[in-house]
Formats: structure tokens, sequence, C-alpha cells
């Protein structure tokens, strides 16, 4: 059980480092390629990008983590 619980949270640390290594990635990306107006470009991108991509597996995390605090609700409730 614990184990499972450590994976977990690596799990959600590894997708916030990933979506701010997307963001920085897609700014630096459009800094290489014309400037600050693509490198804003990009980073709109990227958050975009990050968004549809790995926005899905945080709100998945979201949804565990609320059904997680109800459960423990529930448990003191009765």
């Amino acid at each position: 059980m614990v184990l499972s619980k450590l994976v977990v949270k690596i799990y959600t640390v590894l997708l916030e480092f990933s979506l701010w290594g997307l963001l920085i990635a897609g700014f630096v990306g459009g800094w290489q390629a014309d400037g600050l107006l693509t490198a804003i470009l990009g980073l709109i991108g990227a958050a975009i990008f990050g968004a549809v991509i790995l926005g899905s597996f945080l709100v998945l995390n979201d949804i565990r983590a609320r059904v997680k605090i109800i459960e423990e609700r529930n448990q003191s409730s009765t």
C-alpha cells in the first residue's frame, strides 16, 4: 500500500515537471526561431498542447484525490 501511494505521488510530480518543461521548451524554441514574438507564441502553443495531452492525466489525478477525500469523510461520519 505504501509503494502504490509513493508511485502516485511521483507520477504527480513528474506530470508537473513535464508541464513546466514543455512550457520552457516552447518558449526557448520560439525564441530560437525568431525572437520574442515567436517565443510568446511558442509558449502559448506549448500551453495548449500541454493542456490537451497532459491535462487529461492531471484531471484523472484530481478526480482520484477528490474521491479519496469523499471516502475519508464517509468513513469518519459512520
